[in-house]
């Protein structure tokens, strides 16, 4: 970064970003008392049209404002990141099955990759890098609901559930990190019964995690709003015919005067024109506001793979990846094969994605995970408007 040569060489610019987390620490530490002040002293100053400024003296640090631009304001809002959660499975064993009782034995294994994927250690992953970059909001797809059920023919007692949810916010909490559930939008939900004696239910669902440790006085969220598409697809399985419903959420989040709508999806991986067709609705929706717009989510289309729905926003939004680094082709799928993984792959495609309308992010290079990655798709992260990341975990992905 360069620095103005008037600028006293202790002084630098730092983004609201780097705020948000020197007021998490203060915050953190409030038990230190001369260090206690110095958080109202950024809740007050965070309200006036300045930027921020870091000076240290003896070892303490004091936050002070310098004027800012408009850009400098604009360019500094908050960051966004994108993860796909991954339900573990695709369901490919069940939607392979030619009769009812391969069916109910693909419900089995289906389970059985679920278990074997271990979402807890996942979850706690998701966390950890949650933990690195401090986003202000989080948008997360494939956040699935699983729960057993005794089976004799009708619905039993119930038996137990693995709820990813759950999971990613006890993991925050453990790690001492404040985040609230801000929107949560259900999709697709099914049961079936199992070779194994229990009834098997999954919902899948869009998630968006808001920063809670942050006062008014530097972030507000509003008008949350959820929706389903019309364009679904639908399969003829052995049981009868299953309708994969999936849709949006979105919110408008206000920091230092700019207010942003970020907007969570998950499109239909299984049909490119359905996607596409879902991608068009989602512009003429939740989209259509006088604010500026992200759409941070995975979209099952995009380069490596087919473009339909990728060309619909691309014709009116800004990839963020593709504007910033041209020559880096930001492969974010797969990372891992599916159907009783763990087995490494190479990703030879980017579905997962930012959008941004007016295009003022600017994401940074990959970052890859060692060993078992707490998502499929590899991360990212734009920054400084919206920060990005993505990435899903060590199974499969719809």
């Amino acid at each position: 970064m360069e620095v103005d040569k008037q600028t006293p060489e202790l002084w630098f610019p730092v983004p609201l970003v780097m705020c948000m987390k020197t007021y998490y620490w203060l915050n953190r530490n409030h038990f230190l008392s001369h260090l206690a002040l110095l958080r109202e002293l950024a809740m007050r100053l965070v309200q006036s049209q300045f930027a921020w400024a870091l000076v240290l003296v003896s070892g303490v640090v004091l936050i002070t404002p310098n004027m800012a631009t408009a850009e400098d304001t604009h360019n500094t809002v908050f960051s966004v990141m994108t993860r796909n959660m991954d339900l573990g499975s695709d369901y490919g064993p069940a939607l392979a099955a030619t009769d009812r009782q391969s069916f109910f034995h693909g419900v089995t294994t289906i389970y059985n990759e679920i278990v074997a994927s271990n979402i807890a250690e996942r979850a706690a992953g998701i966390a950890r890098e949650i933990q690195e970059t401090m986003p202000t909001v989080v948008s997360l797809q494939e956040v699935s609901l699983v729960q057993r059920f005794v089976w004799t023919g009708t619905p039993g007692p119930f038996i137990d559930q693995i709820d990813q949810l759950a999971a990613l916010r006890t993991a925050l909490a453990q790690l001492g990190l404040s985040y609230s559930l801000a929107l949560e939008v259900h999709e697709l939900d099914i049961a079936a019964p199992s070779d194994a004696g229990y009834l098997l239910r999954i919902r899948d669902s869009e998630a968006i995690l808001v920063r809670s440790d942050l006062p008014a006085s530097i972030l507000t969220v509003s008008n949350p709003q959820i929706g389903h598409y019309t364009h679904l697809l639908s399969f003829q399985t052995p049981v009868g015919i299953v309708t994969a419903i999936t849709g949006w959420a979105s919110i408008d989040i206000t920091a230092m005067g700019s207010t942003v709508r970020v907007i969570d999806t998950h499109l239909e991986s299984r049909s490119a024109s359905i996607a596409a067709a879902q991608a068009n609705e989602l512009l003429m929706g939740p989209a259509v506001t006088n604010v500026a717009v992200v759409v941070a989510g995975d979209l099952n289309s995009g380069p490596g793979t087919t473009t339909g729905a990728y060309d619909v926003i691309a014709a009116a939004m800004t990839d963020t990846w593709s504007a910033t680094k041209p020559n880096d082709p930001g492969l974010t799928l797969p990372l891992h094969g599916e159907d009783f993984f763990p087995y490494q792959t190479s990703p030879d495609r980017r579905i997962d994605l930012i959008f941004s309308r007016p295009a003022f992010i600017h994401p940074t290079t990959p970052g890859w995970s060692p060993g078992w990655p707490p998502s499929d798709p590899a991360r990212y992260v734009p920054k400084p408007a919206i920060k990005r990341a993505n990435n899903k975990p060590p199974s499969t992905r719809k």
